[in-house]
């Protein structure tokens, strides 16, 4: 079985361990932390990046200005 979660670092909670250790009662598992990036999940779909790349060129052809920098992160620090 395999299960995937995404959160915020801060979100975890002994609430989450004991849900994970109910799930997969006396088994073995792996648990790899890997800091994530909007983009990443963004990009993670083919039709979704084209979209976006669509977007991006459309913005920057055309006298319309972004409300944020394209550079700008939309995740808060």
């Amino acid at each position: 079985m395999e299960a995937i979660y995404h959160t915020n670092v801060n979100e975890l909670s002994i609430e989450f361990l004991e849900m994970l250790k109910k799930q997969f009662t006396n088994a073995s598992v792996d648990i790899v932390v890997r800091e994530s990036d909007e983009t990443d999940y963004l990009n993670s779909s083919a039709v979704n990046k084209k979209n976006l790349e669509d977007a991006i060129t459309e913005v920057e052809q055309s006298k319309l200005k972004p409300l944020l920098p394209l550079s700008t992160s939309l995740t808060p620090a």
